[in-house]
C-alpha cells in the first residue's frame, strides 16, 4: 500500500479529487494500492499539483524517518510526506 502524507490544512484545499468524506482538517492522507491505476493516476495528479506549488515532498524510510528529497512521484515507494512552503516576512 502506497501513502502521501501533506502536512497543513491548507493542503486539503488544493486535493479536489479526493472525495470529501475522505477530507479532515489537518494533514491529509493519499492512501492508494500501487497495483490500481485509477489509485495511483489520482495519487501521482496530487503529488504533482502540490509540488509544482512549492511543497517539498520527502520519502519516508522504514524506520519512520524522513528521507531525502524526491522530485518525482513512483508509485511503488511506500511512503511520502509533503511539507507545505515556508513563507516568511
Amino acid at each position: 500500500m502506497g501513502e502521501i502524507k501533506v502536512l497543513t490544512s491548507y493542503a486539503a484545499l488544493e486535493l479536489d479529487k479526493i472525495p470529501s468524506y475522505m477530507r479532515r482538517a489537518g494533514d491529509t492522507k493519499i492512501i492508494y494500492d500501487p497495483q490500481n491505476d485509477d489509485e495511483v493516476s489520482v495519487a501521482e495528479d496530487q503529488f504533482d499539483s502540490l509540488v509544482k506549488k512549492g511543497f517539498k515532498a520527502f520519502k519516508v524510510k522504514k524506520d519512520g524517518e524522513a528521507g531525502r528529497e524526491i522530485k518525482t512521484f513512483k508509485p511503488n515507494e511506500g511512503m511520502y510526506i509533503l511539507v507545505p512552503p515556508i513563507v516568511g516576512g
